[in-house]
């Protein structure tokens, strides 16, 4: 499990890093970082997903004056007006999934509009559509749009808890990256999202806290920090693979052994 004292050691050491570079330069950050919590699993993921899921946090790393811009079905007025409604505050544009489709088909217009924007949303009933009419460049830029339900009575609140929520991008590898707070916060205020966010985020990975290999922390520009490393797992056999000098050593987990033998059964049953 996650030590929390040693997450705030490594949160106040980030920190201290960022405002000593920003001395070196004899002037403050210009601009304010994303805190990154980097996980590593011990096993690749099945398959990457489109739809990320959502961490909730105890201290919104939205910036107050971030624009939002909202994807949703059409007619795209609909929404307009359901939002002015709703009193629902914080979105900057809405665009129809047509219009997305006419005005956004060149890669040029598709990065401008990624770069024009700190956050998407998009009504949930379109999320699938999206991929292939944003292109890869908002997936590397870590700004998939996050689903919403424009259905929901309370619509205010639906869209301020997506805006003041972190996301979790699971993908097809061993490492996970996750915003989990701004170097303008505080360390309190940083270890309190981690330790807030935490037991959302194991919960998403695959055997949970047994699949995780280490947790570090990060800026944009700076080494990780580590704030947790696995043991070796106490079902953990070695086995030795003859037929060279220098005999190689394997670490089987006895537990996956197990699985596996389980999994070929129900496949024989089948």
């Amino acid at each position: 499990m996650l030590d929390i004292k040693q997450a705030d050691k490594a949160v106040k050491a980030l920190l201290g890093y960022v405002e000593k570079k920003g001395q070196a330069k004899s002037q403050l950050m210009e601009e304010d970082q994303h805190v990154w919590l980097i996980i590593a699993t011990k096993k690749f993921s099945d398959e990457s997903k489109a739809k990320p899921h959502r961490i909730p946090l105890k201290h919104s790393i939205a910036a107050p004056d971030a624009e939002v811009c909202l994807f949703v079905k059409d007619p795209q007025k609909d929404y307009k007006r359901l939002l002015e409604e709703k009193n629902v505050k914080g979105v900057s544009r809405v665009i129809g999934v047509s219009k997305l489709r006419a005005k956004y088909k060149p890669y040029e217009a598709k990065r401008q509009l990624c770069a024009s924007y700190g956050m998407f949303l998009a009504d949930a009933r379109v999320v699938t559509v999206l991929p292939k009419l944003l292109g890869k460049t908002f997936f590397l830029k870590k700004k998939q749009p996050i689903p919403v339900d424009m259905t929901k009575g309370d619509l205010k609140k639906e869209i301020a808890r997506a805006i003041g929520s972190t996301y979790m991008h699971l993908t097809s590898g061993t490492c996970t990256a996750i915003k989990i707070g701004l170097t303008s916060q505080s360390a309190a205020e940083i270890t309190a999202n981690i330790e807030t966010a935490i037991p959302h985020i194991i919960e998403k990975i695959p055997r949970k806290w047994k699949n995780v290999q280490a947790i570090n922390l990060k800026t944009n520009d700076s080494i990780a920090l580590p704030i947790y490393n696995s043991l070796p797992d106490e079902g953990t056999t070695r086995i030795v693979v003859p037929g060279k000098k220098n005999a190689s050593v394997v670490d089987v987990d006895e537990e996956d052994e197990d699985e596996d033998e389980e999994e070929d059964e129900d496949e024989d049953e089948e």
